[in-house]
């Protein structure tokens, strides 16, 4: 029977993505998105209409108003195309010996290279949506230099601002660069709220080690390499791959977001392995993979995005 390397392939990814992925827990519950073909996903949005008024008088099954349930599918289209292309030379000609090769390629591939990229490319797309934002990014958007004396203030006070925005007070997470902890430690003595630390939370059905607990709201780590304000999206030919910070990036401190409004999507396109036999252009294998991904956010939940970028 023939392997299906690319349903192998995209099993280790997804174990790799979820135990390393500061951004894992963007990626929508299922059901929520299909993909169309090509580029092109569907994702799906639930809308109901409001309460009205009870006839207490009629009889005749018309005293409850009748509500509306719209289910609507928005076409998007994923921007970033990306691809790879590992070259394995022969070193036994044995499958099970190959496929224990392949594995630890995609697996190490994965837990560095792909979970950075992916990282970076979802924090600064919030960052970006916001920031753009006509209504809330003037007041969504805060500069500041933390340290011990406002690392709390401003993290909480931009919570206040999204809830309010939102009307919505549960749900929202934090994700914080790496070297701001410090502040946080130092204050946890001098203030009235609650801090914990290395606790464990799930947050949409993924679990995160070492999270600090500021009051309800969880806060992530993240390293601040992930956390800029621009980026610069390398080809792979003349460069190194990846994503990079823009020479004139600032460092983004915090992002805090509702654990529902990111839409992270992305599909392993296309798998192609060539073994020895079949390869041309050297003795040993060949492994090409062509991956599509994006994050999208509907208007309305605009509001339930906020950042905290270095001054």
């Amino acid at each position: 029977m023939a392997l299906d390397y690319a349903k192998a392939y995209q099993q280790f990814i997804d174990e790799e993505l979820a135990a390393a992925s500061a951004t894992a827990w963007m990626i929508p519950e299922a059901g929520k998105v299909r993909f169309s073909g090509g580029k092109t996903v569907e994702i799906s949005t639930l809308t109901t209409t409001g309460l009205g008024t009870y006839q207490s008088g009629k009889t005749d099954g018309s005293a409850f108003p009748s509500g509306t349930v719209t289910n609507t599918w928005n076409s998007y289209s994923l921007a970033m195309d990306r691809g790879v292309k590992f070259s394995l030379d022969r070193m036994d000609p044995s499958d099970t010996a190959f496929l224990v090769t392949a594995e630890n390629v995609i697996r190490e591939f994965s837990r560095n290279a792909l979970v950075k990229e992916q990282d970076m490319y979802r924090i600064h797309k919030l960052y970006e949506l916001i920031q753009g934002d006509g209504t809330y990014g003037a007041t969504h958007v805060v500069s500041a230099a933390l340290d011990k004396s406002n690392a709390i203030s401003t993290l909480t006070g931009l919570l206040q601002t999204l809830r309010g925005d939102a009307e919505t007070m549960d749900g929202f997470v934090a994700l914080v660069s790496y070297p701001n902890q410090a502040h946080f430690l130092e204050a946890a003595d001098e203030t009235y709220h609650q801090l914990a630390f290395g606790q464990r939370v799930a947050i949409n059905g993924v679990e995160y080690d070492n999270v600090m607990m500021l009051d309800d709201l969880p806060c992530i780590f993240v390293p601040q390499s992930r956390m800029k304000t621009e980026i610069t999206v390398q080809a792979g030919t003349d460069d190194a791959g990846g994503i990079v910070a823009a020479p004139e990036a600032k460092d983004i401190h915090a992002l805090i977001v509702h654990c529902e409004t990111p839409l992270a999507v992305s599909k392993l396109d296309a798998i192609k392995q060539f073994g020895p036999e079949e390869n041309q252009f050297f003795d040993g294998t060949s492994i090409q993979a062509r991956y599509l991904y994006d994050l999208f956010v509907e208007s309305k939940r605009m509001a339930t995005i906020g950042a905290v970028v270095a001054q």
